[in-house]
């Protein structure tokens, strides 16, 4: 059975302009299945199959009308903005969403800025002061392995030259003990490399030789097991009996800790 388009108009106008209905995300197919369910549609004689073979046409329809509801609930809409401006609500609601969403930013904006200022400045977290700690205790070393490398560009250009047959046949001319000791050595530079503590080092970290991290580690073990952080100041250690044996201070930053503790590290 066939249906009149002209006849769609009507129902299509009804389900476009109906109270809720959202005109940015309703669709073609919406539309029509609702056609197919509002039982004041019975009389047109529409059915599942007849949509479907004409929806190209019905689509059509529905495109137009859906292009005038939405202009005229655009003008509806510009229409009652003009109306509130000219009776003065638009202004006083304007001024009255202003200052509360200003008192709002203000309430949320500085609290927010001061927990954060005072989260940088109160607390850190353990790997971040151990890793400062540990990157000014050994800014210096790098320093200076910075440098002998750049002092002896010729040496490393060999290096780089040799090929793996050259490296494998420098190892046969040597016995494994010198090959063992020659890769020992070598694991054992930079950050890895263990110097011997002074005895008050010893004492605080419970180790006779450690590598520079492994000193931070155990210096910052120390101070929060024994709760020597300044309340008021976290990067400020107030020294207990073990550590002034070590710093010679009643309390001491991270700075001055660097530069003291270099002198408990010795080469052997």
């Amino acid at each position: 059975m066939s249906f009149d388009l002209p006849a769609l108009e009507e129902p299509i106008t009804r389900i476009l302009s109906a109270p809720g209905v959202d005109l940015e995300t309703i669709s073609a197919k919406r539309v029509r299945k609702s056609l197919l369910e509002d039982p004041r549609n019975a009389s047109l004689g529409l059915t599942a199959e007849g949509l479907k073979e004409r929806r190209v046409e019905v689509d059509s329809v529905i495109s137009r009308i859906f292009e005038s509801v939405s202009r005229a609930a655009a003008n509806n809409a510009s229409k009652r903005k003009r109306e509130d401006k000219e009776d003065g609500l638009d202004g006083v609601d304007e001024q009255a969403d202003a200052s509360e969403g200003a008192a709002e930013a203000e309430e949320e904006t500085h609290p927010k800025q001061k927990k954060k200022k005072g989260k940088k400045t109160v607390e850190e977290s353990d790997a971040e002061l151990a890793r400062r700690l540990s990157t000014e205790i050994n800014s210096r070393s790098r320093r200076g392995v910075s440098n002998v490398a750049s002092s002896s560009p010729k040496k490393a250009k060999r290096r780089v030259k040799k090929s793996a047959a050259t490296v494998s046949s420098e190892d046969e001319d040597r016995d494994d003990d010198d090959i063992k000791k020659t890769k020992r050595g070598g694991a054992r530079g930079g950050f890895a490399k263990e110097y011997v503590l002074s005895e008050p080092l010893s004492v605080l970290v419970g180790a006779e030789r450690l590598s520079r991290p492994q000193v931070v580690k155990k210096l910052w073990e120390y101070i929060r097991e024994h709760e020597l952080q300044n309340p008021s100041n976290k990067r400020e250690i107030i020294c207990d009996d073990v550590f002034r044996a070590v710093f010679a201070a009643d309390k001491i930053d991270m700075f001055r800790m660097n530069k003291v503790l270099g002198q408990h590290l010795h080469d052997e």
